[in-house]
């Protein structure tokens, strides 16, 4: 189940504005292939099926957006395995995805079940780092009534700082910049760039790159810089992770196009990344 980390953060947006999840389209399409709907077909058709088996069809449903069955078989593993990390993890990321795709009241359920399956997994693995990253964004965007809490959200920031450098900083700066901290945000995003030479490769998320890219572009104005951030995101971009391609093709074009303009991606831009929103909104 290893790949369930990877697998989740395309398929779950744990900001809870609603409607604000990046659209599936934006995103390379999801083509279920033959061997994918057949090996379905024939694990559903098992009567009593063995623990791998059921790992399996969770894993498949879940690669190919069938979130409430999905959901539905990964319910059953947690409770009969409630130490698994990985079952806690891919549940929380499924629940989180359907909260987000139904109506405010049918949601709360999902709301519930995701924060208690990422609290779990989080008890189970405390040196997660995505563990701890995805708690942060609990914690701080979701309402106090459903467990939003600054204090546990603080505790989630401390964790992540104690287990990288760089995913540190830009942890504390989506911190600050969530909880309207402008000025704090801007230093702990730039003490994060700051720790990167031009083209190095840090151990940090695939995501952190395209993060870091943004923050050089538009901060720095260092196009060198941001344009390696940029194409290492492309390079090693995988089914995992949370924005599309295109956005960071996108940037791209942008700093090596003596004249760029595409209007609808600058629109995705700010309407589905809140940091590139926030920066043009109050430091361009």
């Amino acid at each position: 189940m290893a790949i369930a980390q990877r697998l989740i953060l395309i398929i779950f947006c744990v900001g809870f504005s609603y409607g604000q999840r990046i659209p599936v389209a934006l995103f390379e399409p999801v083509v279920i292939t033959p061997e994918q709907q057949s090996r379905i077909i024939a694990l559903d058709s098992i009567e009593s099926k063995t623990l791998a088996q059921e790992e399996e069809l969770a894993l498949l449903y879940a690669s190919t957006r069938a979130f409430e069955q999905s959901f539905d078989i990964l319910s059953s593993l947690t409770k009969e395995n409630p130490d698994n990390y990985d079952y806690q993890f891919l549940l929380g990321g499924i629940a989180g995805t359907l909260a987000s795709e139904v109506s405010q009241v049918k949601s709360l359920s999902y709301v519930r079940a995701m924060k208690t399956a990422f609290e779990r997994a989080a008890l189970i693995a405390p040196d997660s780092l995505i563990a701890q990253l995805v708690l942060l964004e609990l914690y701080t965007e979701l309402p106090w009534v459903l467990g939003g809490s600054n204090k546990k959200a603080n505790r989630a920031l401390s964790a992540v700082q104690s287990l990288s450098t760089i995913e540190g900083f830009l942890a504390a700066g989506y911190y600050y910049r969530t909880t309207k901290k402008n000025k704090e945000a801007l230093v702990a995003y730039l003490s994060a760039v700051n720790e990167v030479d031009v083209c190095s490769t840090p151990e940090v998320s695939n995501d952190a790159y395209y993060v870091m890219g943004v923050l050089s572009f538009y901060l720095q104005k260092d196009i060198t810089k941001a344009l390696c951030f940029f194409e290492h995101y492309v390079t090693h971009f995988s089914g995992g992770d949370r924005y599309p391609k295109s956005f960071a093709r996108h940037y791209i074009d942008k700093l090596t196009t003596v004249i760029h303009v595409n209007e609808e991606m600058e629109e995705n831009l700010l309407t589905y990344d809140p940091l590139t929103r926030w920066i043009q909104n109050n430091f361009k």
